[in-house]
């Protein structure tokens, strides 16, 4: 697999205590990579720093072994698309006026959007299975659509990388399954990569094609998640006793090891 994104000793810091430390790992074409972690580990601001929102402490971060601070904002919004955790509009924009946004990069505030743009938009869409909706206005559909339609504006930007922040918190059984479903869709077809944070042990089991375990104080784990998704190590991770953390584990009807 052709690497994509790579950190080496990456550190970072709000405070005196580091909140990221000493992290290096990878993300190739392909991966659909799983960000796991207790509240405070740094798992969004691991984002921010990957997408170039936030400056590393120290350590690299390199894109195709270019160094990521030495992209552009436009570089950077034409190969990394981001989905936040919660998104509101204050606008009636259209699901399509919505899905253009994200072409801003490709065309410019200059001048209107071309039709090369209006035919990423409309593939986001078809994509992301909302193309029906394109006339509707964004605010008037549910939690789950919304978020479809905004991992179709992602998907406009034509990035090589797409991060995700927590994409099915807050979605019923339904949505949350389309949305996973279409995730490795684009990592295996699309051979994009994907990193999503979350809390759901049991998705990730069921989907992650790798794993990035972040510790509160700075540690990590990085790797496959049959080697990572034990209860023994995630006990230790979320200060549960391992009979709670076989919960999660338990059902994922993936054959992850959780035991010892």
């Amino acid at each position: 697999m052709r690497t994509l994104l790579k950190t080496e000793g990456l550190s970072f810091s709000y405070g005196s205590g580091p909140l990221i430390k000493d992290l290096s790992f990878e993300i190739s074409k392909g991966d659909l990579l799983w960000v796991l972690g207790p509240n405070g580990a740094g798992k969004s601001t691991l984002i921010k720093l990957l997408t170039g929102y936030l400056k590393p402490a120290s350590g690299a971060i390199k894109f195709e072994g270019r160094e990521l601070g030495l992209a552009s904002v436009n570089e950077l919004a034409r190969t990394l698309a981001y989905v936040p955790s919660e998104i509101h509009l204050p606008y009636e924009f259209s699901v399509l006026e919505t899905v253009l946004l994200g072409r801003a990069a490709h065309a410019g505030w200059w001048r209107d959007y071309s039709g090369q743009d209006r035919a990423a938009a409309a593939l986001a869409l078809e994509e992301t299975g909302m193309s029906a909706f394109s006339a509707r206005p964004v605010n008037s559909l549910s939690s789950g659509e919304r978020q479809l339609v905004f991992i179709a504006q992602a998907l406009a930007q034509s990035p090589k990388l797409l991060f995700l922040d927590e994409p099915t918190s807050h979605l019923d059984v339904k949505y949350t399954a389309e949305i996973l479903s279409l995730l490795k869709k684009l990592a295996v077809e699309k051979r994009l990569g994907v990193c999503l944070v979350s809390h759901d042990i049991s998705l990730a089991a069921a989907s992650a094609s790798r794993l990035l375990i972040l510790k509160k104080g700075g540690g990590n784990l990085f790797g496959a998640p049959a080697d990572l998704l034990k209860s023994s190590i995630l006990a230790g991770v979320y200060g549960l006793k391992e009979e709670s953390v076989r919960l999660f584990l338990g059902g994922a009807g993936t054959g992850v090891n959780s035991t010892r």
